[in-house]
């Protein structure tokens, strides 16, 4: 008897058996795994889980990293203002202009409150911290249960990455509504693209809860059995690749928007290269990527509807192509071209220190129609060097 050949069929049977809840029942007959029925190579679930819980860890010590930057500001402000106030006479502030007396103060440096930046950060934590959690669970028990089934695909990517995305690109949209866009285009593109994004969000998220609510309540406990016979998971996969597409076509239609107006500027190639390249490193290329991911995601989930459909019994998300495809690079790619992308604090303009009463009072003018229509871009570039000299 060939012992290699028993641990081999062991093996299989073990496997196979974790996939596929009939195995015992059919095995009577010769049973294989169809290629064309997975995205490429299956991994199991112990293994899925340990690189999942790498990039995670990576990416949850990168944002909370940020998250403490960005709050840092606010908490140093509180706690001046607070020694300010038990020391009145010993503030430390810089007194513009000759009078002494003068009631221009600069004081502060941050922004107070909650600001898109502080809440975009602080759920992108909240999702790495959900997707830990799930990773973690998948790799003790090598199974793909309720538990982290609903952190992973349905809390994590369903809700709470769609939910985060969508903010980055409404405040992409509210940085380039800064740029002096034209009263037509600030009226309809500006609130009609992001209140596409929003009703697409809120279709998501509706659906992810009604997802979750019919699994957890339901008897079944193999999460392949759901995947293939459940009806709200077909809704929800179509809802989630149609939101995913939508939010593609609209970071797109933003990047075409930005670079167009730019590129058709007369002045375009008079401007410092340094300028230009601020502008294509902090808006064009993150969009790009965003924009990529985002399809790259809608792709995969429209391809694993279609097999639902085809094939119902296919292990189409236990593939290599659907974890790398769908679920790590769409998350890795947009987290970091985000946190690039917001990575300096929030400020309050007239309020940093070291400036000149003549910039000071030039910045809180009105807002003046320039001549030059590249001067709004490159007037956001420089306040961002000045931003970046300032916390230096």
């Amino acid at each position: 008897m060939d012992r290699s050949g028993g641990d081999s069929d062991a093996a299989e049977a073990i496997y196979y058996a974790q996939h596929y809840p009939d195995y015992d029942d059919v095995h009577t007959t010769t049973t294989t795994l169809d290629p064309s029925s997975v995205a490429g190579p299956t991994l199991s679930f112990r293994v899925s889980g340990i690189v999942g819980l790498c990039i995670t860890g990576i990416l949850w010590i990168i944002v909370s990293w940020r998250l403490l930057y960005h709050y840092s500001g606010w908490w140093v402000k509180c706690c001046k203002s607070r020694r300010e106030q038990q020391h009145p006479n010993n503030t430390g502030q810089e007194i513009l202009g000759e009078e002494p007396d003068s009631d221009i103060v600069i004081s502060h440096l941050r922004t107070d409150g909650f600001t898109m930046k502080r809440s975009l950060h602080i759920m992108l934590w909240s999702t790495m911290t959900v997707d830990l959690v799930g990773y973690a669970d998948m790799v003790g028990t090598n199974v793909s249960n309720k538990l982290n089934y609903t952190l992973l695909d349905i809390v994590g990517r369903g809700i709470f990455e769609f939910t985060t995305f969508v903010i980055g690109t409404i405040h992409w949209f509210k940085v380039t509504s800064k740029a002096r866009a034209g009263a037509s285009e600030k009226q309809v593109m500006f609130t009609l693209l992001p209140s596409i994004l929003i009703l697409a969000n809120v279709a998501v998220i509706c659906c992810s809860i009604f997802e979750a609510v019919v699994l957890l309540a339901g008897d079944s406990e193999d999460i392949h059995e759901f995947r293939s016979t459940s009806k709200i998971h077909r809704i929800s996969l179509i809802v989630e690749s149609s939101g995913w597409g939508i939010h593609a076509l609209v970071v797109s239609f933003l990047g075409r928007m930005v670079y167009k107006r730019i590129a058709s500027l007369p002045t375009f190639s008079q401007v410092r290269s340094r300028a230009k390249r601020n502008i294509i490193t902090k808006m064009i290329i993150p969009i790009i990527f965003c924009a990529l991911s985002y399809a790259l995601r809608s792709a995969w989930m429209a391809a694993d509807f279609a097999s639902r459909i085809l094939r119902p019994d296919s292990t189409f998300e236990t593939g290599i192509g659907w974890w790398i495809g769908n679920c790590w690079i769409p998350t890795i790619i947009p987290s970091m071209m985000l946190l690039y992308s917001i990575r300096k604090r929030d400020r309050e303009p007239g309020m940093i220190d070291g400036v000149s009463e003549t910039l000071l009072q030039r910045i809180n003018a009105e807002p003046q129609e320039y001549d030059d229509p590249f001067q709004s871009f490159h007037t956001l570039i420089i306040e961002d060097e000045n931003a970046t000299i300032g916390s230096g």
